[in-house]
């Protein structure tokens, strides 16, 4: 089980709590509460937690469809944004609300960006790791609308990397995991 550990201002631990294994991603919102998603080792799928450990969201009754394990999260203000394992829809959870479900032809997306109605996925198998996919949501589905390889600077494409999505934004760091760069689906 995985420990987590919330700090004050000062750096004293004020609490700390297991959120499961097999984390795949895990963000704060703007309410300081806790998204973990979990990858397809452990069932547990997406969850939100408050910064006293109590979990205040869970995906068991939310009626994902295909819902595996979440290869891309996105937080931005307290909603988050998800591409579950293995139907890869778009999801939207806002506590309190239903959770919205497009239909998206996408597979293996490790980030998501949304910005309105547009969308942007970066990632996928094989040849695909580096791809960015930009898309209109429409009531049922996301449209992609272009689709493109990202690259360095210099034209070659990131090896290793790591990708991490806020609000429109998708942040790359590629080995050997010095800076980030930025993807702004805004702008």
């Amino acid at each position: 089980m995985n420990q987590v550990q919330i700090f004050d201002e000062a750096g004293r631990e004020t609490t700390a709590f297991s959120v499961g294994d097999a984390i795949e991603h895990m963000l704060v919102d703007e309410a300081g509460h806790l998204w973990v998603g979990h990858f397809d080792e452990n069932p547990d799928g997406i969850n939100r937690w408050s910064a006293t450990g109590r979990r205040t969201w869970t995906s068991d009754y939310a009626r994902i469809p295909g819902l595996l394990g979440c290869y891309a999260l996105n937080v931005s203000g307290t909603t988050a944004w998800a591409c579950p394992y293995t139907d890869c829809p778009l999801v939207e959870i806002r506590p309190g609300r239903p959770v919205k479900v497009w239909a998206n032809t996408v597979r293996g997306a490790h980030a998501v960006a949304v910005h309105g109605e547009r969308v942007a996925f970066y990632g996928g198998y094989g040849e695909e790791r580096n791809r960015l996919v930009h898309g209109e949501l429409t009531a049922t589905s996301v449209e992609p609308t272009e689709v493109g390889l990202l690259t360095l600077p210099d034209g070659t494409p990131p090896s290793r990397r790591r990708a991490v999505a806020r609000g429109s934004r998708i942040y790359l760091q590629a080995d050997p995991f010095t800076a980030w760069d930025v993807f702004d689906l805004n702008g």
